[in-house]
């Protein structure tokens, strides 16, 4: 049985996030109250890690969150925040494999003064 560790997955993606530029501010969780910043990131594991011996896999949540701009969804600034997570997100890393069809779910209002764009991932989780 293999022990995959969620917080060491989220924290290896959360690193490609920022590394990519995409937001200088990246959570585990949204934050409970409404971030002053025009926009954040939140990096989580949707769901359940499930060990198939070999290796095993998880969907990765990725939420884009941008202000909106007088009560409007600001579209331009999470159009530029997908693109530079679309643009450089790896095709793996040393322990994770992504999917390269991502799924993606239209922007929402949070009722914070937020809209986001959630993008779902699956992945591999290499055995060590």
């Amino acid at each position: 049985m293999n022990a995959f560790d969620i917080t060491a997955i989220e924290d290896e993606v959360r690193e490609i996030v920022r590394n990519l530029g995409v937001s200088s501010r990246i959570y585990a969780n949204r934050p409970k109250e409404a971030d002053p910043a025009a926009d954040f990131v939140v990096v989580s594991v949707s769901g359940t890690t499930s060990d198939l011996r070999a290796y095993g896999t998880c969907t990765i949540k990725v939420d884009l969150f941008a202000r909106d701009n007088d009560s409007f969804k600001n579209g331009k600034k999470l159009s530029a925040m997908y693109q530079k997570l679309a643009t450089g997100f790896p095709a793996s890393t040393d322990s994770l494999i992504f999917d390269t069809e991502w799924n993606t779910l239209g922007d929402l209002p949070d009722d914070f003064g937020f809209h986001a764009r959630t993008i779902r991932i699956r992945t591999t989780i290499k055995a060590k």
